[in-house]
């Protein structure tokens, strides 16, 4: 723990590159663990768009559940010192999540690459709102519509998406000038986002903070194995 604050005192501007094992304390399960969201054989197809366009209530019936989780999640210890270290350092937060649990804790530039639940488009006219609108009827089970007779889709990038640009975009200028990655509860495969760190310069400290290994792990200064509320509880 003391090499990463002094990794991160040392460093001008920082980038933390988050993934699902930080929110997992809040109890939002991640993907790809013994016990994430695709354990359950019924959840392999959730978030392909393909999927989804053909029909959307195999989704809604995942978000009914869902949506309780994201209800009751709270901030992490490790979401909530990143914030702190924006009071101190140059940091950039680009994340790999659908919540928005780094605006919550108070962290002011975040980047989501794979979109936000925050907002729901319609698939036909694109009439955009904020999905809390919809909540009564997500509750429930029940597919969202317009009434245009389109349904309706979260602003989140399923499989066979296109990441959207301006946080893509915005994600890899950060990198690219960042002193200091940190890549914190990602397992880095889900491709392109597990590309982002190609983007660091030359010189620029690469730390991984994760249960399992990444396969980045060789070409990291540090490494650190376990929890990210854990290890960052006590990061100022």
């Amino acid at each position: 723990m003391n090499t990463l604050q002094n990794r991160l005192d040392e460093a001008g501007r920082i980038v933390f590159l988050t993934g699902a094992g930080i929110s997992t304390e809040s109890g939002i399960p991640d993907f790809r663990s013994a016990n994430g969201l695709y354990s359950d054989p019924a959840n392999l197809n959730i978030f392909d768009i393909s999927a989804f366009l053909a029909d959307p209530r195999p989704f809604y019936r995942f978000a009914a559940r869902f949506l309780k989780v994201m209800e009751n999640a709270l901030p992490t210890r490790a979401h909530r010192a990143i914030a702190r270290l924006q009071g101190s350092h140059d940091v950039t937060v680009v994340t790999q999540n659908i919540d928005d649990l780094h605006q919550r804790a108070g962290s002011r530039t975040v980047w989501s690459v794979h979109g936000t639940l925050a907002f729901s488009r319609c698939v036909k006219c694109g009439h955009r709102l904020a999905t809390s609108e919809l909540h009564p009827i997500i509750r429930r089970g029940e597919v969202p519509y317009h009434a245009c007779g389109g349904f309706y889709k979260p602003e989140v990038t399923f499989f066979g998406e296109s990441l959207p640009q301006t946080d893509w975009l915005n994600s890899q200028k950060a990198i690219e000038e960042a002193d200091l990655l940190c890549v914190v509860g990602s397992s880095l495969v889900v491709y392109p986002a597990a590309a982002l760190p190609g983007y660091r310069r030359r010189g620029c400290t690469l730390v991984i903070v994760n249960r399992e290994p990444t396969p980045l792990d060789p070409e990291a200064d540090l490494v650190i194995r376990g929890d990210a509320g854990e290890i960052f509880k006590n990061i100022k």
